[in-house]
């Protein structure tokens, strides 16, 4: 393929592949100097061209020995780029994007198995898997980077897959990655405090997810009225929008919520058409992630049989409020990782709690401080008692976070948690503190196999080690 068939510039050197790490340049890539917060892609185009690259994409002129391709933006001529060396495959597919801070993967689970249950195959790509037909494959990142995000839509493309939906991180719309992708249904769940590592305020983090809702991006736009950062989307944005809701006027609402252990029951209004869910997961914030799903279905004419059927038929999503019940107590493991998030997990389990809540929970390393301390007040005041553990600390000493979650914790005088490094050793220090009607949250990881420290990702799941202790109490 020539460069100037990928539209970014009139160049017709020949080029094999696409690249944007110089490490791993092949002869023939055309190598994209990207631009972050941390690196300068400019500084490693030298090694791309000594590697073999047909030539680079640059922001500014480098004195460097090879063809050069200047353009205003290197990250979106990557989207664009890819999009076109993959032969523009979301363009043969019905793309369905899904944004906000907490449900994205729950609220795709949901859309994927709606979609099923109304004849069409569906494929997802979220943070727990890319799945497709008879294909499962890790997820490395949330959003995948644009030439993975591509070669993925191309190959779902060839197996005959009909929708795609997709979790859309507020770090993939700032980085550009799903430019040149117009989504049928851009989605938005919720916002609240995360991230801010990357993005440094509120303000800056929420102008990231408004910025999926434009006629760039979507044909249409399917938002939670209740959010304060929805209303805003519905107020500025130029798409077609249907609202969901519950406590404001919206398009999809439900009313009449029924919780317990086993999951949630409500009737939902579908622009009049109304029907009872019955949902295997439950908390009030599943009742949005559906409502949410609802929507997206209504937004592209599926039925609400489907809608009905296709919510029923999930009955676990990995890492998302999956319980286990052994002899011992229960242990419900969760992603939850913001402290939004892991208030609606405690909400949502003293609806139907018989006895005490215990909290296994951390904070990840080389992320966004400032939740630390607010997240252990709120565990601290919604549990019984918290095991202050270690997750993914990366190249952060874990005391030093553990520490700052404490700060909390001590602040508002709570003295009802114990700070043990060792997530194992906090695990299972939960489970024998548990009596027979307790409840055991294992919260922050969710689905993920690995631990992440110093840069090496050791392999850990929490529900299979939940499973080794259940094991020896019986189920």
């Amino acid at each position: 393929m020539r460069i100037n068939e990928l539209g970014i510039g009139d160049s017709e050197t020949e080029i094999t592949g696409l690249a944007i790490d110089s490490g791993k340049v092949k002869k023939g890539d055309l190598f994209f100097c990207l631009v972050g917060k941390e690196h300068d892609g400019h500084t490693f185009a030298a090694d791309a061209l000594s590697r073999g690259a047909a030539a680079v994409v640059v922001e500014r002129a480098l004195a460097v020995d090879g063809e050069q391709i200047e353009v205003s933006d290197t990250r979106h001529a990557l989207s664009i780029a890819a999009s076109a060396f993959y032969g523009h495959p979301s363009k043969r597919l019905k793309m369905i994007g899904v944004t906000g801070t907490n449900g994205k993967t729950t609220t795709t689970y949901i859309i994927k198995n709606i979609i099923e249950a109304a004849g069409y195959s569906c494929g997802l790509i979220g943070t727990n898997a890319v799945e497709f037909g008879d294909t499962k494959l890790d997820a490395g990142l949330t959003t995948p980077d644009p030439i993975e995000l591509h070669s993925i839509l191309r190959d779902m493309s060839d197996a005959g897959v009909e929708y795609v939906v997709m979790e859309v991180s507020a770090h993939a719309l700032a980085l550009k990655k799903v430019d040149g992708i117009m989504y049928e249904v851009a989605a938005f769940t919720n916002f609240s405090r995360d991230h801010l590592d990357f993005f440094g305020d509120m303000k800056t983090y929420g102008e990231a997810k408004k910025s999926f809702f434009t006629i760039e991006h979507a044909r249409s736009a399917v938002v939670n009225v209740d959010d304060a950062l929805g209303a805003e989307i519905v107020r500025d944005s130029a798409l077609a929008t249907l609202t969901y809701g519950v406590e404001n006027p919206s398009d999809v609402f439900g009313i009449d919520l029924e919780m317990s252990a086993y999951g949630l029951s409500y009737v939902i209004n579908m622009s009049d058409s109304v029907g009872r869910v019955k949902f295997s997961l439950t908390g009030r914030f599943n009742m949005y992630n559906t409502l949410c799903a609802a929507a997206v279905a209504s937004a592209v004419g599926i039925p609400m049989s489907a809608v009905l059927g296709g919510i029923r038929n999930v009955k676990k999503i990995d890492g998302r409020f999956n319980i286990i019940n052994t002899a011992k107590c229960s242990v419900i493991i969760d992603f939850a990782h913001t402290d939004d998030g892991i208030a609606n997990i405690l909400r949502a389990v003293k609806e139907f709690a018989p006895a005490k809540i215990i909290t296994v929970f951390g904070c990840g390393g080389n992320r966004d401080k400032t939740k630390r301390s607010v997240m252990g007040k709120i565990v601290s005041q919604m549990s019984d008692y918290c095991f202050v553990t270690s997750d993914n600390p990366r190249f952060e000493p874990p005391d030093e976070i553990i520490a700052q979650i404490v700060a909390g914790i001590t602040e508002i005088g709570g003295t009802n948690y114990t700070a043990v490094t060792d997530r194992k050793q906090a695990i299972r220090m939960a489970i024998e503190m548990a009596e027979k009607q307790d409840i055991v949250i294992i919260a922050g990881k969710g689905a993920e196999r690995y631990n992440d420290v110093m840069g090496r990702r050791q392999p850990y799941n929490d529900e299979q080690y939940v499973m080794e202790i259940a094991g020896e109490f019986g189920f």
